[in-house]
Parts: structure tokens; C-alpha cells; sequence
């Protein structure tokens, strides 16, 4: 036999050998299995985030289902003990009827032993708990702004307002020159109206009296929230708000957003997670020369303030049979690097989480503006409580949607507030208060 034969040979030998033991190594790893909303959002985290620990871990992998409505197909699974190993939910708050329900493992363990003390924010994680026990890491920190048409703005000479009193004058001025004042539409998700009375009761309360009233120093049916509510109310009833009552209640998100660019509108409420909706609404690309910006949302006082809120929290399921392995992927999709990778290419928020300040540098730069701006009042105390993060679950639920009720004229503003106190009263007694970082 030629020794070109006998290499060739030997060649293919080690080759095949190669391949059986990259086959075994990869058949060894353990599957950990995640479910998240099948659109661009979901998408993109799977092919940044995932995708990164697939090449990163040694001995796991991640497998990603994207579904339709991943709420409603979690919450089916869960009940009858299925469902991916870890477990995305909309909100901390959201978390606490699988807690109650036991359908979360507790992840104490694993705060000392991947240091999540260390990473996270100090109050971040007294966010995810329940009687005690850690269950969610929460994720998306986010506030809300008021975007606005700034070349719409200029033409008309007007300017920024800082109180809430300021506002609504500039309202009126914007209704009478013809332009309507917010584009705002929630027909697409009549339950998110709620961040709208949400950002009126504490802007005008201010962070002391929302801490106060969230820890039961004062009642939610205090003078100041019944105010705040009314304003927003009258401010609906004079076609304010996308023009009109119907349309507030039915219009679209991308209608919102065209509405704005075009100069139909001047002002949109909205989170700091929107700047990549709504810039596609100005410029060449969408058929106009108009320019857009934001500012803080206008307080009673004037003293800048911005809401905290998180959008979103992941769990593991208490049924994995994988429990090491999905921690391994939590920490990894927590990590300063994974989340910054994620903010720059998906437009997905931050959690909160220890930062370095350059993280933000390959952001767009009205959205560090924001991050920037939050991070100074937040860490001066000037800072709020979204519904969706801080109000118990049922009580939220009722904020969310009884407030189309006062804007019909059924119920109002005062029996409004009334019934959150009661819902505030049972989730005392029930303890499902969610933990509110003391101040």
C-alpha cells in the first residue's frame, strides 16, 4: 500500500472519528426549552440572545418555540403540567398566580450561587418575589415620555411644557389651531389604556404620594388622584385624545404613529421602548420632511420625574426537569453583554441590571437621552410607579379597564378610586401586595 493511500486512508479514519464524537457531544447537551411571542420582537431575542448561548454553552442548548399568544398558551400548558422549561411573563405582578398556584420553582439558590445580587439593581429583585421566595427575575426596565412632532412644534412656536397645568393649556392651543393634541388609539389593546390615568396619577401626585398610597399611608381615593383622573378625563371628553373618545378607543398602534409623523397630530404618550415604531413614521421614507423628539411627561409642580416600570419577567417552570441548565441560560440572557447585544439590535429594554455607561453608545440617541435623563431623577429619588409593575394584580386589572367606564360617563372619577381603594383593601388582606422598594 502507497503511503499516499495509507495517509488518505488514516485521513478519513480521523475525520470520521471527528464527526461521531462532535455528534456525541452535541446529542450530550440538554435541551432547554423557551416559548416566546412569535413576532419581530421574539425573532430577533431568538436569533441574538438564544443563539449567542447556543454558542456559548458547553453543556446545554437552548430551543425556542415561537407562539401566537404565548399568555394564553402558557397558561393552558401550565395547568396541565407541560410548558417550556423557563417561563416568560408580562409583568412581576403577573407572576404571582403561578406563584400562588406553585407552578414556579424558587430561584433563592442560584441568587448567591450565579451572584444575581451582584448584577441586578438592589431593589430589582424584591420585585420577583412572593411570600418570601424568590420566583422571577424581572425584566425591561422602561418609563414613559410624550413623543412629539418637533418640526410641528416649531412651526407653531410651541413650546415644552413642565406642569401638567401647561399641558393641558397647550392642548387647547393645538385643538384650535386644528392639529390634534395626542394620537394615542388602543384598539388594538383596550387594557393598555390604563397607562394613560397610570401616567396622570403620577405625575400630578408625585412620587411621595404614589409611595404613600402603595404602601397604605393614604388612600388611593385621596384629593390628588381623584384630581388627576378628571384631568385626564376632561381632557378625553374635549377631543384631546386622538381627536375623539371612539377613536382613542379604536385606532390602531401604526395609526397612532402615522398620525404623528404626518403632522395630524402633535404629541403621543408613550414608552421609552417606541422610538423604533415611531421614527418610521418620519422623514423621506414616510412621505414627509417632519422631525420628532420627546420630553418628560409635565408633573403638578414642574419638578421632573420619570415612572419605573418593567414590561416583562422570566421564571422556570417548577415541572423542568432541567432546572441547573435553564439557570445556566437566565444568567447567561441576563448578563450585561447579553443585554446590551439585545438593546442595540432588537430595541428590547435593558433590565435592571448593572450597567456600564458605555453600553449605550451604539443606541439610538433620543433612547439613551431617556435611559440618561431616568437613570439621574431615578437615582435623586424623582421617580414613579407604573400600574402594570407596582399595583396589585386585580387591582390593576380594574384600573386598566374601568377607566373606560369614567371616559363613558358610567362611573366616576371619585367611585373610580373608590374601587381601587377596595381592590387595594382585599389585596392587603390577601397578601398580594407586590414588595415596594422603600424609598
Amino acid at each position: 500500500m502507497s503511503s499516499r493511500i495509507r495517509f488518505m486512508l488514516l485521513l478519513t479514519f480521523a475525520i470520521s472519528i471527528l464527526s461521531i464524537s462532535a455528534s456525541a457531544m452535541a446529542q450530550d447537551k440538554v435541551v432547554v426549552k423557551v416559548w416566546m411571542n412569535d413576532d419581530d420582537l421574539g425573532q430577533c431575542v431568538k436569533d441574538v440572545v438564544t443563539t449567542g448561548f447556543n454558542a456559548f454553552s458547553k453543556d446545554s442548548e437552548v430551543e425556542v418555540d415561537l407562539q401566537p399568544n404565548v399568555d394564553d398558551t402558557l397558561k393552558t400548558a401550565l395547568a396541565g403540567g407541560a410548558g417550556p422549561d423557563i417561563i416568560p411573563i408580562v409583568s412581576p405582578i403577573a407572576s404571582q398566580q403561578y406563584a400562588k398556584a406553585g407552578l414556579l420553582l424558587p430561584l433563592d439558590e442560584y441568587v448567591t450561587k450565579l451572584e444575581w445580587d451582584k448584577l441586578f439593581i438592589p431593589w430589582a429583585l424584591e420585585m420577583g418575589k412572593f411570600d418570601g421566595k424568590l420566583y422571577t427575575l424581572p425584566d425591561s426596565l422602561e418609563t414613559l415620555v410624550i413623543w412629539y412632532n418637533k418640526t410641528v412644534f416649531e412651526e407653531n412656536g410651541w413650546k415644552i411644557p413642565k406642569t401638567m397645568d401647561e399641558l393641558v393649556t397647550l392642548s387647547k392651543t393645538i385643538h384650535d389651531a386644528g392639529v390634534i393634541p395626542f394620537s394615542n388609539g388602543f384598539g388594538e389593546c383596550l387594557e393598555c389604556l390604563g397607562s394613560l390615568p397610570g401616567a396622570f396619577i403620577n405625575h400630578y401626585a408625585g412620587p411621595e404620594k404614589m409611595y404613600q398610597a402603595l404602601t397604605g399611608q393614604i388612600p388611593w381615593t385621596d384629593p390628588v388622584f381623584v384630581e388627576a383622573v378628571t384631568i385626564f378625563n376632561d381632557m378625553v371628553q374635549k377631543g384631546y385624545w386622538d381627536g375623539s373618545r371612539d377613536r382613542l378607543f379604536t385606532d390602531s398602534f401604526d395609526t397612532a404613529h402615522q398620525t404623528l409623523g404626518s403632522g395630524e397630530a402633535a404629541m403621543y404618550l408613550d414608552g421609552s421602548w417606541a422610538e423604533g415604531f415611531v421614527s418610521g413614521s418620519f422623514g423621506s421614507a414616510a412621505g414627509n420632511k417632519n422631525d420628532y423628539d420627546w420630553f418628560p411627561i409635565p408633573t403638578k409642580n414642574g419638578d421632573e420625574m420619570f415612572m419605573t416600570s418593567l414590561g416583562a419577567a422570566l421564571s422556570i417552570n417548577v415541572n423542568s426537569k432541567h432546572p441547573q441548565e435553564a439557570a445556566e441560560y437566565l444568567n447567561w440572557a441576563f448578563s450585561p453583554a447579553a443585554q446590551t447585544e439585545r438593546f442595540n439590535k432588537c430595541d428590547f429594554a435593558f433590565a435592571p441590571i448593572r450597567i456600564d455607561a458605555d453600553a449605550l453608545s451604539q443606541a439610538k440617541p433620543r433612547t439613551a437621552r431617556i435611559y440618561a435623563a431616568y437613570a439621574k431623577n431615578a437615582a435623586e429619588g424623582r421617580y414613579g410607579y407604573a400600574n402594570w409593575t407596582f399595583f396589585p394584580d386585580d387591582m390593576n386589572t380594574a384600573f386598566s379597564t374601568d377607566i373606560q367606564k369614567v371616559l363613558l360617563g358610567t362611573l366616576t372619577p371619585e367611585a373610580y378610586m373608590q374601587e381601587m381603594q377596595d381592590l387595594y383593601t382585599k389585596a392587603v388582606a390577601d397578601g398580594t401586595v407586590p414588595p415596594i422598594p422603600a424609598r
